[in-house]
């Protein structure tokens, strides 16, 4: 009796103890995820701002689409013959230039429309994220870690708030994800909206084939007839509309989101868009590595199938010409997705919460690393973007007074094209590029520079004294040039946010006059 007493006086302080101590480290946890979120919500609310308030591109590519869409709104139109005006690709599938002409005709801005898509599809990527590790995990902790983690990730937020259709298209898949993942887990029966998200994800844009290859081959271990009868009837869907909008569109709908697409390859790209991933988001590779083994064992192992499929097709798409880091938004979610299902599997906050001494404890250095690394981006990334803008403004400005006339614009500044004319002629890097590939006859441009039918163009270079010839900087071919140097003139150099600024080209008088 009195060693039972003895022992009682023994452990109940130390439960009690134990219990105070997991209550202090969970109001700790609680106020770093909570400042964490905090931060996140700032940086979130500032790129917001800055999306409204920036009337010029905040991207290149941005410019080409609003002036599409535009096109679209007032003429109908989408898809081009590559052989005749207007030169230009509509490179991606139909889903968001439809969404994005819609808002223009209600009367939105061209640029700000896109970017309203593209900001709606990011707060949904959020949403999913928080769906599916509470899904896989059943634990807020992680579904909160995950959140912080998406939402401050600089890569997310940066093309999250520009008018592309890449934020829609990760959107539109996570959901087909997600939908396939209600099926796997609680065995719901989703299967069907998840066929239709990836239609969807694919009709966004078609290189987001990782998703559905991810679902079927995960199918296949499942039940092999229901990943044959996904693939077919998704696979089905998708060729049946491919064709019947290619044909009702007589050949334009292929040319533009295919032919015109197999830009070359320029293999230093690739090391460009390593370096970056591993920068601001190599501490979740970290993380994710080394809970891998035990994430194998469980459900949520088809996430890191999702990633590897990618990671794959970013490292065919990146080296292309005129690719830059969107390309990288799907990997980038889902190495987040897998570092917290990877942290569950290793039971990182039961261990936090205990005050653990195990090794695991020390995986929030690369978390930390992480979060501090993309919130450091962020900041200069901003203060650039608000130059650009400013930059531009005066540049735009600049141009109105040239392009007065009204006359025919050849521009290789697709932002004062979009912003002054709502279109273009000729989109002049793609548009070379396809001349190189001999997909396109340079004449009926060369003859129309000849004749100076183009009573403004707008180039980055003097082409009457060398310049870089890098692919990426094309604009218009040699004989074309050649054209410009003997019927056109330098009247203004404008300054702007890219390469020296834009030179202004107006015909020369006649000599023979």
């Amino acid at each position: 009796m009195n060693t039972l007493v003895a022992m009682s006086s023994v452990t109940l302080p130390n439960l009690g103890a134990n219990s105070i101590e997991r209550a202090g480290a969970e109001v700790w946890c609680r106020r770093i995820l909570l400042l964490t979120s905090g931060i996140a919500a700032i940086a979130l609310l500032v790129h917001f701002s800055v999306m409204v308030w920036a009337q010029n591109e905040l991207s290149s590519p941005e410019s080409v689409v609003a002036a599409q869409a535009t096109m679209l709104a007032q003429d109908g139109t989408l898809y081009y013959h590559l052989n005749s005006y207007p030169y230009t690709v509509s490179a991606y599938m139909p889903i968001f230039y439809l969404l994005n002409a819609g808002l223009i005709k209600v009367g939105l801005p061209a640029a700000l429309a896109g970017r309203l898509i593209s900001f709606a599809a990011m707060l949904g990527i959020f949403w999913l994220v928080w769906r599916i590790l509470i899904l896989y995990t059943r634990e807020r902790y992680y579904a909160w870690a995950g959140l912080v983690l998406c939402v401050s990730t600089s890569l997310v937020l940066s093309w999250g708030t520009v008018g592309q259709v890449d934020t829609l298209a990760v959107f539109f898949a996570l959901l087909g994800f997600y939908q396939y993942a209600r099926f796997a887990v609680r065995g719901e029966n989703t299967l069907i909206l998840a066929a239709v998200c990836v239609i969807a994800a694919l009709f966004t844009k078609q290189t987001l084939t990782a998703c559905p290859v991810a679902i079927v081959v995960a199918l296949w271990f499942h039940n092999r007839k229901l990943a044959l009868q996904f693939a077919a009837g998704a696979g089905g869907v998708v060729i049946a509309l491919v064709l019947a909008i290619n044909l009702a569109l007589d050949g334009r709908f292929l040319e533009d989101t295919l032919f015109a697409n197999l830009n070359p390859f320029a293999w230093h790209k690739l090391g460009q868009h390593v370096n970056y991933l591993l920068i601001a988001a190599g501490q979740l590779f970290l993380v994710a590595a080394v809970g891998f083994p035990a994430v194998m064992r469980r459900p949520a192992r088809v996430l890191f199938l999702y990633l590897a499929l990618a990671l794959g097709v970013l490292s065919i798409t990146a080296p292309k010409i005129g690719s830059d880091s969107n390309y990288q938004i799907e990997s980038t979610v889902l190495l987040v997705l897998c570092a917290c299902v990877a942290l569950d599997a290793v039971s990182f906050f039961p261990l936090v919460l205990k005050r653990s001494k195990s090794w695991v404890t020390l995986l929030q250095i690369p978390l930390a690393i992480h979060f501090v690394v993309n919130v450091r981006i962020i900041e200069p990334f901003l203060i650039a973007r608000i130059a650009k803008e400013q930059a531009f403004r005066q540049q735009v400005a600049a141009e109105r007074t040239y392009l007065a006339d009204g006359g025919r614009l050849l521009s290789a500044d697709y932002n004062g094209a979009a912003h002054l004319r709502g279109r273009m002629e000729v989109e002049t890097l793609i548009y070379t590029l396809l001349v190189r590939a001999g997909r396109i006859d340079p004449e009926p441009v060369r003859r129309d520079i000849a004749a100076k039918d183009f009573s403004t163009i707008l180039l980055f270079q003097d082409v009457s004294r060398p310049f870089d010839t890098d692919l990426e900087l094309l604009a218009l071919t040699d004989a074309q040039l050649d054209e410009v140097r003997k019927h056109y003139r330098i009247v203004a150099l404008l300054p702007g946010p890219y390469l020296g600024g834009v030179y202004v080209y107006k015909p020369a008088p006649d000599t023979n006059q």
